[in-house]
C-alpha cells in the first residue's frame, strides 16, 4: 500500500455527497477528550448605578458546557485474489481507493444524521409561509446568515413541487451549483433516502440551522490501511486482505443552532390579492 494513498482517499471524499464538509471537524491526536463550549443564554445589560457610591452588582456568569469525545473505531476487511493484483495492480489500487472513500462518506454521514436526530422538534410544516418562518425564526439572528436546509430525497421532491402564489416553485436553482437549490436564498442539501429515511412512509425530514455551530466530528485522522497475503487465511487462498480502521466521533455542540421539523404535503401559498376591475 502506498503512503499516499490515504491522501488519495481524503481527496476522494470530498468529492462524494459528504455531510462532513457541513459540520465543523476538529483534528485529534488523543482517543478522547473534552471541550469546552459557552451555552446560548439570553444576554441582560447592565445594572444602572443611580448612586455614585453605590455597591456594583455581580454580573450573571455566561453558561458553559462541557462536550467528551470518545474517539470510536470503525473497520472492515477488504480481499483480493493476488493473481488480479499482480495482472492490474494501479487499477485495483485506483478502485480501492475510491471504494474506501465511499465507505468512509457513508460511516461518517450515519454517525453526523444520528446526532441530527436529536436536535430539537419543531411544529409540522403545512404551508408555504411556515417554511418562511422556520427560515426566519427558527435559529438565533447571530447564525441566520450561515444556516442551510436539509432534506431527504422525498422530501426534496415534495418541495419542488410548492409554488408560491405568483406560480412560481418554492425552490430556487442555485446559479452557482449546478442541480442546488435554494429556499429564500438558502442552500437545501440533500440525502439519500436509504440513509435519511421518512419517518412512517410521508412524513419527509427538514432541518434547518448552522450544522457547523451545532455538530463537531472529532477527526483522529489516523486511517490505518495494512495488508496481509500471509496472515487471516491469506495464504491458504491467495489472496491479499486489507483491513481499513477509520477513527472518529461526533458530538452535538450547540443544542440551537439545529432545528429538526417535517412535513407531510405543504401547501401551495395563497394569493391574497384580486384583479382590478
Amino acid at each position: 500500500i502506498p503512503q499516499d494513498i490515504r491522501t488519495m482517499i481524503n481527496t476522494l471524499v470530498r468529492q462524494y455527497d459528504s455531510l462532513q464538509q457541513y459540520v465543523r471537524v476538529e483534528s485529534v491526536s488523543t482517543s478522547n477528550g473534552s471541550r469546552v463550549y459557552e451555552k446560548w443564554t439570553d444576554v441582560t445589560p447592565l445594572t444602572v448605578m443611580d448612586a455614585e457610591d453605590g455597591k456594583i452588582p455581580d454580573l450573571d456568569n455566561p453558561q458553559l458546557t462541557i462536550i467528551k469525545y470518545l474517539i470510536k473505531r470503525y473497520a472492515g476487511i477488504i480481499t483480493a485474489t493476488n493473481t488480479l493484483l499482480k495482472d492490474t495492480a494501479e487499477n485495483i489500487l485506483a478502485w480501492l481507493s475510491s471504494w474506501i472513500a465511499k465507505k468512509v462518506v457513508v460511516t461518517r454521514n450515519q454517525a453526523i444524521i444520528e446526532v441530527m436526530k436529536a436536535a430539537p422538534k419543531k411544529p409540522t410544516i403545512a404551508k408555504f409561509d411556515d417554511v418562511i418562518t422556520m427560515i426566519n425564526t427558527a435559529v438565533d439572528p447571530a447564525i441566520i446568515a450561515t444556516s442551510s436546509l436539509l432534506t431527504n430525497q422525498s422530501g426534496l421532491n415534495k418541495l419542488a413541487l410548492v409554488k408560491t402564489a405568483e406560480g412560481k416553485y418554492l425552490l430556487e436553482p442555485d446559479p452557482k451549483k449546478p442541480n442546488s437549490y435554494l429556499i429564500k436564498g438558502k442552500q437545501v442539501i440533500v440525502v439519500a433516502d436509504r440513509w435519511l429515511p421518512n419517518t412512517g412512509s410521508t412524513v419527509y425530514p427538514l432541518y434547518y440551522g448552522d450544522m457547523s455551530q451545532a455538530i463537531t466530528l472529532f477527526d483522529r485522522e489516523n486511517m490505518s490501511l495494512l495488508p496481509t497475503n500471509i496472515g487471516a487465511g491469506a495464504f491458504e487462498t491467495d489472496t491479499t486482505k486489507i483491513r481499513v480502521i477509520d477513527r472518529f466521533d461526533v458530538k452535538a455542540t450547540d443544542s440551537e443552532a439545529l432545528v429538526a421539523g417535517s412535513f407531510s404535503a405543504i401547501a401551495d401559498q395563497v394569493g391574497n390579492f384580486t384583479a382590478g376591475k
